[in-house]
């Protein structure tokens, strides 16, 4: 099945692969343990990737139409196996659970708490892209007033349907990932920087200058500082990961592991209800999806399932994500 991957790079699947374990870490133990090292920067990253990995020139409508795929089937898919198992498990109060759920962003519980995610980065990918035609200060200009707007009024952005508001925090967040994108060609010692990134952004969180990060609470830490820590953190992660991961069996199978991520960030909170003592939760909430989402891979209920093409045959073509 090594041979049958989508071309990816195996080094940003490894961010993808640790950025994903600590948002099932963040849920799994309480948030004394987790919140200023993991919350800082696990949600952050992937917005950072999303720009990072930008392709521009794109219509449009086909960035609305491929990211409706490879983000909305999934949203979809798992909005109905979590109502499936709500309506199981917790059926008292399931409709008001499931009223939240629709709504989405801040007013979605348990067990629909990770669907702000989805739907935030494909209305932050689709402004992004309608953006791109203008001038790049310009760009930057939206990006910095949509951050002013959320550190001044995060509560109601936060509450706003299927968590669109959520844009003016992330957009951002792609812009930093645009930015290393037009910059990583010249960055002379990607190890060296990485590291110092890294360094620069978990002493920000160490001293309490950054606070840490919540964006579905509408929380956006301290002012420029924390964005700071978090980008920080996310490039170093990304420059110290393509330092060190090069061509191989073990790219390919952080690109195998990394393909139904979506999966355990949409289904592992089911695995919350279990009362199980918190690592064996961190270890299910990771495991049990992954290993459906593997199996899924191979079956034409991928692209719902894990939002990536089936794979098979010599070659597989990866989602657009």
């Amino acid at each position: 099945m090594l041979d049958q991957l989508p071309d990816r790079s195996g080094a940003i699947d490894l961010v993808r692969l640790l950025a994903v374990a600590a948002i099932v870490a963040g849920h799994a133990f309480t948030k004394d343990v987790t919140q200023a090292w993991l919350y800082s920067w696990h949600v952050a990253v992937f917005f950072i990737l999303t720009g990072y990995l930008w392709k521009p020139g794109r219509m449009l409508r086909t960035e609305v139409f491929r990211r409706a795929l490879s983000l909305g089937r999934p949203y979809v898919a798992a909005f109905a196996v979590l109502t499936a198992v709500l309506l199981i498990v917790k059926p008292v109060d399931a409709l008001h659970t499931i009223a939240g759920g629709v709504e989405g962003g801040r007013f979605a519980q348990m067990p629909y708490v990770t669907l702000w995610f989805v739907s935030a980065l494909f209305f932050t990918a689709v402004v992004f892209r309608a953006m791109e035609r203008l001038p790049y200060a310009a760009q930057w200009g939206i990006g910095i007033a949509g951050a002013l707007a959320a550190w001044a009024w995060s509560g109601p952005l936060s509450r706003t349907p299927l968590g669109i508001g959520y844009i003016a925090t992330c957009l951002l967040y792609l812009l930093v990932g645009d930015a290393l994108r037009r910059v990583r060609d010249r960055i002379a010692m990607p190890l060296v920087s990485g590291v110092v990134a890294l360094t620069i952004g978990a002493a920000l969180v160490a001293v309490g200058a950054a606070a840490p990060l919540d964006i579905k609470l509408g929380d956006d830490g301290t002012p420029a500082v924390s964005a700071l820590a978090s980008s920080a953190i996310a490039i170093g992660l990304i420059l110290v990961a393509e330092s060190v991961v090069r061509p191989g069996r073990f790219s390919r199978a952080c690109t195998l592991l990394a393909l139904p991520l979506l999966t355990v960030v949409l289904l592992h909170p089911l695995v919350l209800w279990l009362g199980a003592p918190p690592w064996a939760q961190f270890a299910l909430g990771i495991l049990v999806p992954l290993a459906l989402g593997l199996v899924a891979l191979r079956t034409p209920l991928s692209p719902w399932i894990t939002g990536q093409t089936r794979v098979r045959g010599a070659r597989a073509i990866g989602s657009a994500v």
